[in-house]
């Protein structure tokens, strides 16, 4: 784990636990020694309120639904105050079985690592199976794991804002482990949509009181403490409450990794202590029980594409919708796929696309683009070579973009540059080498394979929605724009400006809007600003905001960023930048006719301060005069259009988007259409390349 090197600049916009006390247990809660011996009439408490996922069962004594879901004991947390301790939990809504109850077939699954065996556990096993009528464990027996809920489920986040664990108690009082807990209620997203909303206050304070009891089957399989008690509302009796312990990690995911023809996956490197680090190893010292699944390692190159040069955001998404596993069940498992292609130098090292099916379930990483000097002077022995041949900063690369999947973005933006996984290849590099030097044996020799603690708060304590593949939208958690009010660090005109332009300030209904913008030194000085601030590099922001107030973010589709990073931008130099403001994964930007406010901003941390330029133009949507302009809007403003053009067209595995796209043209209706984003190829002059997807449609016909 390696340390922030300042405080997060900028605030998540989701409730997240923080660093808490635990009360009357300074020696952490482990048994007591020998030495200790209380007088009458204490009873010592031997709580073992230990690290790890505990899997939590609220009933509430009234109402038909009961509840379930994980709680996160964090005691090693580096961010965690003097007792290096955050809680953290998520719960979901379970409706009752109508009908024959079956007996409960609890999470199970094969041994995780854990320390703890179940040898003592196992003496309960024979009086377990006993108790029931009808056998209700799966054979062989497995012992329980961290269990995965379905996001439809998904109910309420836990702030645990205070612990008490004592060691004795005086008789004839109980030892009981006290946990106080904010609970934020969640409104699920729209139809269609993936981003649903916590509110910005908790929606109650609950306490549970909890005792320690001998763990029932299967929980006595893990060798960890169990508990049960009750849960309170302002003192008011609410419900029972179990707390079973079921892993020393706090979250479990799956990665998939497949490999095309001609290219190399990323391997396992030494760790300097005569074993090796992966995937796996790198995020378990985070938290997390990773499984890595090699799976296909000769996938086709698809027909048309020459896999060795710099692959179009099309033909790259149109891959990894093939290849990703189609049985792959989001509401089971949190499952990210990883394609590794060659490319060539100078593409980029890796990619993640925003959606794929939905958000943040799919990256790629390029086998044979590398390290060019273009990037930094500071790659010592890497500079000019393959990641291939790279092996160490080729798995910090590909591991920078699996994290990019759980909805981690640039410590450039959130804290600053340093030499973990979250921060940009060059960005590591200068932090290594310094400004002048790049020796041999810096970079890649002293990468660290970790994330730093402010990503490690993120990924164990942010609320499961957020995290989870198939979740919230990329970068959805923090505000877009330049700072706000007391945030508000905004450079001078006479330091830095930011002219934003259109190509046009009338759009029609449906239509893109091409939008530019540049940044420029006006200063005397050099200043350090994104070298990228085009939207894929994150640096940037586009906010619409409709006539009466309502802002909706233009998120990018493809998250692109492994050239960028902060560098000396020189007094009178620009950095520019253009999107086609259409569609993201928040939805259209002009949904219907009227002014719109468009703006643009630029943003990262300087040294733990969010600094930035903003700038905007006002654009105006016209009405629709006539059937025609309706219809035509009507086709163009559906999702799969939309990430037609987020793509840069040529997107023919998208079939709903290709069929729409050449009515209008055989209509000869104009709007800005998928088949006129690249005139050279067309729905309807190379109709059969879209009728792949709907041979039968009548519209995949010459025009």
């Amino acid at each position: 784990m390696t340390g922030a090197s300042v405080e997060p600049a900028m605030k998540p916009q989701v409730p997240l636990s923080r660093q808490i006390s635990i009360s009357d247990d300074d020696s952490g809660d482990q048994p007591a020694g020998t030495d200790l011996q209380p007088f009458p009439p204490f009873r010592l408490c031997r709580l073992d309120f230990r690290e790890g996922c505990y899997q939590i069962n609220f009933r509430p004594t009234a109402g038909f639904v009961s509840f379930e879901g994980t709680l996160r004991v964090d005691r090693s947390a580096p961010d965690g105050g003097a007792d290096h301790l955050i809680v953290s939990g998520d719960l979901y809504s379970k409706r009752p079985v109508i009908g024959p109850i079956p007996h409960p077939l609890l999470p199970v699954g094969n041994k995780d690592g854990d320390a703890a065996t179940a040898d003592a556990g196992l003496t309960s096993l024979a009086g377990s199976l006993s108790a029931v009528d009808e056998p209700a464990i799966p054979f062989p027996i497995r012992r329980p794991r961290i269990p995965i809920f379905p996001r439809a489920r998904y109910h309420s986040y836990l702030r645990v804002t205070s612990v008490s664990a004592p060691v004795a108690v005086p008789l004839p009082k109980k030892c009981e482990l006290t946990i106080v807990a904010e609970q934020f209620n969640y409104t699920q997203p729209p139809v269609g949509q993936f981003k649903g909303t916590f509110p910005a206050t908790p929606s109650r304070t609950v306490t549970m009181k909890l005792a320690k009891v001998p763990a029932p089957f299967p929980f006595s399989l893990t060798g960890g403490p169990f508990y049960e008690g009750r849960l309170f509302e302002g003192g008011v009796d609410k419900g029972s409450v179990t707390l079973a312990w079921v892993s020393k990690f706090f979250r479990r995911a799956t990665l998939e990794i497949d490999t095309l023809v001609g290219a190399v996956r990323p391997a396992p490197v030494p760790d300097g202590a005569g074993g090796t680090e992966f995937f796996d190893t790198i995020f378990a010292r985070t938290g997390w029980q990773l499984t890595v699944v090699q799976d296909q390692l000769n996938v086709p190159v698809p027909s048309g594409v020459v896999p060795t040069n710099c692959w179009s955001s099309a033909d790259l998404h149109a891959l990894m919708t093939t290849v990703r596993n189609p049985a792959t069940n989001l509401d089971a498992e949190w499952r990210v796929h990883m394609i590794v292609v060659p490319a060539k130098l100078g593409c980029s090292r890796g990619i993640m696309y925003d959606q794929i099916g939905v958000p943040r379930e799919g990256c790629a990483s390029f086998s044979d683009d590398g390290y060019p000097t273009s990037d930094s002077s500071n790659f010592g022995l890497a500079a000019n070579r393959k990641q291939r041949d790279v092996p160490r900063a080729f798995l910090r690369s590909a591991t920078h973009e699996l994290t990019h999947t759980l909805n981690q973005i640039h410590q450039e933006q959130e804290t600053a540059a340093d030499n973990s996984i979250m921060t940009t290849t060059p960005s590591v590099a200068d932090v290594l080498g310094g400004p002048a030097t790049g020796e041999p044996g810096v970079f890649p020799d002293q990468i660290k394979l970790a994330h730093n603690t402010n990503v490690r708060h993120h990924l164990n304590h942010m609320p499961d929605p957020v995290i989870r593949p198939g979740g919230w939208p990329f970068a959805s958690w923090f505000p877009t724009g330049a700072p706000q009010a007391a945030d508000r660090h905004d450079f001078e005109p006479s330091e830095l400006t930011l002219a934003v332009t259109a190509t046009t300030d009338r759009v029609a209904l449906g239509q893109p809007l091409d939008l530019t913008w540049t940044m420029t030194n006006t200063s005397g000085v050099s200043l350090r600003a994104p070298n990228d601030v085009g939207i894929e590099a994150l640096f940037a922001s586009i906010t619409v905001t409709d006539a009466e107030g309502r802002e909706r973010p233009v998120r990018p589709f493809v998250i692109l960023c492994e050239h960028a990073k902060l560098s000396e931008l020189e007094p009178g130099k620009s950095v520019t930048a253009s999107a086609k403001v259409f569609w993201s994964t928040a939805g259209f930007a002009f949904e219907r006719p009227g002014r719109y406010r468009v703006d643009v901003a630029v943003s990262w941390s300087a040294q733990g301060v969010m600094v930035g330029v903003q700038s905007g133009i006002d654009v105006f949507v016209d009405y629709p005069s006539s059937a025609s302009d309706n219809h035509s809007a009507n086709l163009v403003l559906h999702p799969e259009v939309g990430k037609w053009v987020a793509l840069g067209g040529d997107a023919y595995h998208l079939g709903e988007a290709c069929r729409r796209s050449a009515r209008p043209r055989r209509r000869q209706v104009h709007w800005p259409s998928p088949a006129t984003a690249r005139p050279r190829r067309g729905c309807s002059t190379a109709s059969r390349t879209c009728c792949r997807t709907a041979p039968s449609s009548p519209d995949c016909v010459p025009s």
